[in-house]
């Protein structure tokens, strides 16, 4: 199969990643895969597909394929109306609940295509939003990276706790950052922990907790990252999938998050990871405050974590997307 992927970046999150394994892993199965970006989108993920570089996504620009697969709302606008091969919507997060212009947003949902989404949350979401069903399919961890190694701790005597903050000022409001510090101030002087944060836009920490701070990283380095922390902390308000708690499962940390949606697929209180309401400061405090202390239960979750996420594979995910366009 001809497959094109129109992508407006290929930058650091969650989306992007879904979309480079997705790529890669098609055109390892021997599919013809084609991803075209704008000149300006930034590329930080290593393609084995066609790369294309275009002034801009237009219907002119875009290629002919069997099957083309938007995924950000501004790019199925492009796919549809260049009519040059069966297109698929990709959602991978449903964006009238953050962009600037939900209703166009919404649109591209209207249109007579078929609609791939990430999780089950997640899908009942666009169905109860625009009365359209669509397939659920799996993310993944690559386990080649994301795989266990020495805690910090074990050098420093102090437990460390990992952070991803993303930048309310460039529209990451629903993320949880202002919770996840104020959460943490009403512990730092009652145990000895470190905290690591890394930031993935271009912002400056303002904090009164003392932070190693650690500026977007690769794969490996998030990987290093997860797997050196004892505890890992995710706590957005809403989420398609939320793919970084199960990559820190996969690193052998123990995980707590926020009952943000798309990660009812995987996450389990009490049984791989701690799980807390979006917004609960105080429950997010004594979920912490109960893994600072218990030695054993967050090494428990821990193991339970790593050993659930055998089964989440990149490989799954493409061969579910492939079985997928083959029915159609």
């Amino acid at each position: 199969m001809k497959i094109v992927i129109p992508v407006m970046s290929l930058e650091t999150g969650g989306g992007a990643r879904f979309l480079y394994h997705l790529a890669n892993g098609l055109t390892d199965r021997g599919h013809e895969v084609e991803v075209v970006i704008p000149y300006r989108g930034a590329q930080v993920w290593p393609l084995r597909a066609k790369l294309t570089r275009v002034p801009e996504l237009s219907p002119h620009t875009i290629p002919a394929g069997d099957f083309i697969l938007p995924n950000f709302y501004t790019t199925v606008g492009p796919a549809w109306r260049a009519k040059k091969g069966r297109v698929v919507r990709i959602s991978l997060g449903y964006e009238p609940l953050w962009v600037p212009e939900p209703e166009i947003a919404k649109q591209s949902y209207l249109i007579d295509a078929p609609i791939l989404s990430i999780s089950q949350w997640h899908r009942q979401l666009i169905l109860q939003e625009t009365g359209r069903d669509s397939t659920a399919i799996s993310c993944g961890v690559d386990r080649q990276i994301f795989h266990p190694c020495p805690k910090r701790s074990s050098g420093t005597g102090r437990l460390s706790i990992f952070y991803i903050l993303r930048s309310p000022s460039q529209g990451y409001t629903w993320k949880g950052g202002e919770d996840f510090f104020k959460a943490l101030a009403q512990l730092q002087n009652r145990y000895a922990f470190e905290v690591t944060v890394t930031l993935t836009e271009s912002s400056h920490l303002t904090s009164s907790i003392p932070c190693r701070v650690v500026k977007s990283a690769s794969d490996v380095e998030m990987a290093q990252l997860y797997g050196e922390a004892d505890i890992f902390v995710y706590n957005s308000y809403f989420e398609a999938f939320g793919l970084p708690p199960l990559e820190a499962m996969a690193c052998g940390t123990a995980v707590i998050t926020t009952d943000c949606g798309g990660n009812r697929d995987y996450a389990r209180n009490g049984e791989n990871c701690l799980v807390v309401p979006p917004s609960d400061i105080l429950q997010l405090k004594q979920a912490i405050e109960h893994l600072l202390l218990h030695e054993e239960e967050r090494q428990r979750l821990a193991a339970a974590g790593q050993a659930f996420t055998q089964a989440w594979t990149w490989e799954r995910t493409v061969e579910q997307v492939e079985s997928f366009l083959l029915s159609l």
